[in-house]
């Protein structure tokens, strides 16, 4: 009888504390602070995440497992990018569990409605000047709609017969993914479909965010995104010049092209510092479309800081080398037409971006 009441009470001292350490979870319970520097966003965000998916996608709570307690384990893995980091803190859960709970999450900042919500190109008129105004009153540049740029994110070796459009110049398999952003670092855009071994300038060309750009060029509308060399010049897309005289306007445009682009930049590697299952020390251990499916839902939840001015921690541009990589590969055919229109259109933006700075 006393061997049965102990055993008894073990199991209730186990079931109490399994109940503790779920209550490490909950929001409530932790500093503002801490919260921050443990989940990457702020309670009121996290808040209105849950909410978001709740109200816009599949993601459900279980019988044992709160929709709330899903995220939270989510957001573990998605700041730190380990598994063994997020069991250790949510030590009530299994590693599959946790594994699971991070699936879910992830396929649910994927849905249609989150993406339309979050990432979102400017498809008004109205919406696209209130953009130009602000690139311009922070960069005295004319028609800035974005800038884009392109960075490696690191995967692990994929099959055999696919592996070579992964393998990119710098030695690792990566999948090669295009943003673009506003003069905030808010992301509009992203296309993670193409492996490392892809060119920035391929990715760009068969990109629908180039097509749209296309689009409103021949509607009329003067705007054009900022991209570096690796680029093609295009009346939608403006590019530095190579080597411009000292005193140019040319010079100039380089300079205030530069300053502006860098936002770019500077996004990327915010988002890999807050994100860190997405840093350039890290490998994502998945088949790329579900590697790119984990990188879409951090962009959302990059927005989703910013939105709400949540701290960044400290951040590295990115540096990309794209003039090295075209000496090394290829790019695409181009079209002197467009070339030749777009290296007018940027004259002009150049005299303009001279008077104006």
């Amino acid at each position: 009888m006393t061997a049965e009441a102990a055993e008894m009470d073990r199991r209730e001292e186990e079931r109490k504390n399994l109940l503790l350490r779920r209550k490490l979870l909950s929001a409530s319970l932790i500093s503002d602070t801490h919260f921050v520097q443990r989940y990457r966003l702020t309670k009121e965000a996290y808040k209105f995440l849950c909410e978001t998916l709740r109200n816009h996608t599949n993601l459900r709570s279980s019988q044992r497992v709160s929709l709330e307690t899903k995220v939270l384990c989510a957001l573990l893995f998605f700041a730190n990018g380990d598994y063994q980091r997020v069991v250790g803190t949510a030590n009530c859960y299994s590693q599959e569990a946790i594994s699971r709970f991070v699936h879910q999450v992830t396929e649910a900042l994927n849905h249609p409605e989150v993406l339309k919500n979050f990432i979102k190109f400017p498809t008004t008129r109205e919406a696209r000047e209130q953009v130009k105004q602000s690139f311009y009153n922070m960069y005295g540049f004319p028609g800035v709609l974005g800038c884009v740029d392109g960075s490696h994110f690191r995967i692990v070796k994929p099959k055999k017969d696919i592996e070579h459009l992964f393998y990119c110049r710098k030695h690792y398999h990566s999948i090669n993914v295009q943003m673009v952003c506003d003069h905030r670092g808010l992301i509009m855009n992203i296309n993670p479909k193409y492996g490392g071994a892809s060119h920035d300038a391929f990715v760009w060309e068969n990109s629908l965010v180039n097509q749209h750009m296309q689009t409103l060029h021949q509607s009329g509308e003067s705007v054009w995104l900022l991209g570096d060399s690796g680029y093609p010049q295009r009346p939608w897309l403006m590019t530095p010049y190579s080597q411009p005289g000292p005193g140019t306007s040319a010079e100039t445009y380089n300079m205030v092209h530069s300053r502006a682009r860098v936002i770019i930049e500077n996004t990327f590697g915010r988002l890999k510092n807050r994100w860190r299952c997405v840093c350039k020390d890290r490998v994502l251990h998945y088949k790329p479309e579900k590697c790119a499916h984990i990188i879409i839902a951090c962009c959302v939840l990059h927005n989703i800081c910013v939105n709400f001015n949540v701290p960044d921690y400290e951040t590295e541009p990115e540096t990309t080398g794209h003039e090295d990589f075209i000496r090394e590969e290829s790019a695409p055919h181009e079209d002197s037409s467009l070339l030749t229109l777009g290296r007018l259109i940027r004259d002009r933006v150049a005299s303009r971006v001279r008077l104006i700075n």
